[in-house]
């Protein structure tokens, strides 16, 4: 315990300081059958400490992380940025463990609740945060487990979920993707940033007050 004690000292000093932490390392402090989705379904921490650059400007910025699994995106934003960050996942086992790693690494700008992202007031929230939650619904090899449902219906229906919550935003409401969501992004959104990083890109796009902007492109 007292090893495990050090470990994490140093691990949070590393990430609110701007060093460099190795997924193996931040990892660790979740139980195994999530270290082995990790490669797959969990946002690797180099992308979550640039995506939190891009997004969260101030502490006060809040920040919605649309199905957040085990809860890394928002852990590791919260010890190494600015801004409030919140998860929300369908899965009670993963909240479950997303709020017990970010009590243990003393991550108090995160935050996580089970539940559908349909039923959430996205209005809430300064930007948004989208790693393709949806693909496990047509990619049967890639399921993290059947305590929810699958199918394309699912699939498409979120997608389509996502764009109305995007199209009814606030103008100056920031989207980040990492790995895209799956859609069309819906017109009034303008793509400020695009770079590589991991296995994809990060994009920035910011919602545009149109009938006061008319200097804007769909991409």
């Amino acid at each position: 315990m007292e090893k495990r004690n050090l470990r994490k000292k140093a691990l949070v000093d590393d990430l609110r300081n701007s060093r460099k932490v190795s997924d193996l390392r931040f990892d660790e402090f979740y139980p195994l059958e999530i270290r082995k989705l990790s490669q797959t379904h969990w946002t690797p921490v180099a992308v979550a400490l640039r995506a939190t650059e891009l997004m969260a400007t101030n502490r006060k910025t809040r920040v919605l992380d649309v199905g957040s699994g085990c809860g890394k995106f928002c852990t590791v934003a919260a010890l190494s940025g600015h801004g409030q960050f919140f998860g929300v996942e369908q899965r009670p086992h993963l909240v479950d463990i997303a709020r017990k790693v970010a009590q243990e690494l003393g991550a108090t700008q995160a935050s996580f609740i089970q539940g559908n992202m349909v039923d959430q007031d996205w209005s809430f929230y300064d930007a948004i945060y989208l790693f393709n939650p949806f693909y496990e619904n047509v990619m049967e090899s890639i399921r993290i487990d059947d305590t929810v449902s699958h199918s394309e219906e699912n699939y498409r229906s979120y997608i389509r979920t996502v764009q109305t919550k995007l199209q009814d935003a606030q103008a100056g409401t920031k989207l980040l993707t990492y790995h895209g969501f799956g859609g069309e992004m819906p017109l009034g959104y303008l793509r400020v940033r695009k770079e590589p990083i991991g296995t994809s890109y990060l994009e920035v796009w910011v919602k545009l007050d149109l009938p006061h902007d008319v200097d804007w492109k769909l991409r």
